[in-house]
């Protein structure tokens, strides 16, 4: 029974160019939701629900006209991040029309023996959304099963202390990497100079 009001992030699925509209309405959802449940600013962090989409800002120069500008990127399209518990999930599902689905685990089953749905960690969310908001460069994200090398640390920087693993690029650049169940890896250029091996 102490899953049932277990907080899991969960991955919704939007239409494509949709993802900070999309979010703006669940904010709104999940505001109706949070007073329902009476999860107000005094209720522990952790029981609140709510929304993520990860973006970054970066600066694009179009080749035709060398104009330059920032844009806000979303890094993961498509999706809208939802931190809450299974009925929350069911209660969002029902009344938020924009969301097409939510990501299944076709290798976990539920107890009613149907594919149950994606749940992310919360300690791969928190370096994820860590490494989207403190990160100096882009953070891609890479759907491919990485040979991921060595456990790393950062040393120093606004990412001080995030493990990950090491990742080499052809051109020689070194990455750090952290692995999102159901998405793949995040990852970002990161000087090999303020990386140090991690505790295994």
């Amino acid at each position: 029974m102490a899953n049932a009001i277990e907080n899991h992030w969960f991955i919704a699925v939007v239409t494509p160019n949709t993802e900070k509209a999309s979010r703006e309405k669940l904010e709104k959802l999940i505001a109706d939701l949070n007073k329902e449940k009476k999860y107000n600013e005094s209720v522990d962090e952790k029981k609140r629900v709510i929304s993520y989409v990860p973006i970054q800002r970066e600066m694009h120069e179009w080749p035709s006209t060398g104009k330059r500008v920032w844009v806000d990127r979303v890094i993961c399209p498509c999706y809208v991040f939802i931190r809450c518990s299974d009925a929350d999930r069911y209660y969002i599902a029902c009344r938020a029309k924009f969301i097409h689905h939510f990501l299944m685990d076709r290798a976990r089953i539920n107890k009613d023996g149907r594919n149950d749905f994606a749940r992310i960690p919360s300690d791969q969310m928190e370096a994820f959304q860590r490494m989207v908001g403190d990160g100096e460069t882009p953070v891609t994200i890479d759907s491919t099963k990485l040979h991921l090398g060595t456990k790393v640390r950062v040393k120093s920087g606004r990412l001080a202390g995030m493990e990950g693993h090491l990742h080499r690029e052809p051109n020689g650049s070194s990455m750090i990497a952290i692995t999102i169940n159901f998405l793949g890896s995040a990852r970002i250029d990161y000087p090999i100079e303020l990386l140090e091996l991690a505790e295994q």
